[in-house]
């Protein structure tokens, strides 16, 4: 088959270049920890996230009698296969989760390898991550959606605004993306880096952006088909400056039959959906209700 008639490239060969870490820095987001680390309120979240019970599935392909032929089995296969049979037992569906009645309903909006046509990128090119959870627009009252559009009226279009994914998704908060993991990070940090930017952008329209300096403000999980790595991504506020960092939480090897918690991304997501998720929400609801009246 002729060049001329393969698909457009893959959305993960740009993040193949470890040289848009440099790029990431040009617009002040870092892929490692500020030497301050995040405030103590936000580590001991993220302790709590990490650890806190979940219930878990069963008869799943993480049973220590099946992990191994599966990690096998997707070795060499492509990511649409390592979504659909590892991705639901490192990064569940939050959607799917409040249907069953398991999380909050009603508030959350996932993406699944959805071009972000309404975001506002930091890069070139338009996020498209493999699974992305931010918030619906009914979340919000139709006053708190006019207050925040006069906000930053100058700086919506009818297809962008600074804090949108998609037409559907505002103030994203979580992705997970499938490949090496210094690959899959990279996107990670282009996409959570939108995410947060949104916050903060929001906060520092009503003056408050003083509160959000080394607060978490997002994560992400990257995961191949048999390891998996958890971020938490946090501003650096220094008066009109801001950047960007983010701090490891966990590392680990799934496939390895040694491995103590190979549920560790499973729970930590079902955590941060039904512990952190709420308070990331009321602290958006707070500045969009301290947005003057027009």
């Amino acid at each position: 088959l002729p060049k001329s008639m393969w698909p457009m490239e893959h959305k993960t060969d740009p993040f193949r270049d470890p040289s848009w870490e440099h790029e990431f820095q040009r617009f002040g987001t870092f892929v490692h920890e500020h030497p301050q680390g995040l405030c103590p309120e936000s580590k001991a979240l993220c302790k709590e996230l990490l650890e806190s019970k979940q219930p878990l599935p069963e008869n799943s392909l993480f049973e220590d009698n099946l992990i191994g032929a599966t990690c096998e089995m997707l070795r060499h296969r492509n990511e649409t296969m390592v979504f659909r049979d590892v991705t639901p037992l490192v990064a569940p569906s939050a959607e799917l989760l409040a249907l069953r009645g398991e999380t909050h309903t009603g508030l959350m909006h996932e993406s699944t390898n959805e071009i972000w046509s309404h975001s506002q990128p930091i890069l070139r090119i338009q996020p498209q991550p493999t699974f992305a959870v931010g918030f619906r627009g009914a979340a919000f009252t139709p006053e708190q959606y006019h207050k925040v559009y006069t906000l930053f009226e100058d700086r919506c279009t009818d297809d962008s605004s600074p804090v949108a994914g998609t037409p559907w998704m505002f103030f994203p908060f979580f992705s997970c993306e499938i490949g090496s993991l210094s690959m899959a990070q990279r996107q990670n940090t282009h996409n959570m880096t939108i995410g947060m930017h949104a916050v903060v952008e929001l906060f520092r329209g009503v003056n408050r952006e003083a509160e959000l300096d080394r607060q978490v403000l997002a994560f992400s999980i990257a995961h191949s088909h048999r390891e998996a790595q958890i971020v938490a991504h946090y501003p650096v506020i220094l008066g009109e400056d801001t950047t960007y960092f983010q701090k490891v939480l966990h590392s680990f090897e799934f496939a390895d039959p040694g491995c103590a918690d190979r549920w560790a991304a499973y729970r930590f997501t079902r955590n941060l959906y039904d512990s952190w998720m709420p308070i990331h929400y009321r602290r958006i609801c707070s500045a969009i209700d301290d947005i003057p009246q027009q």
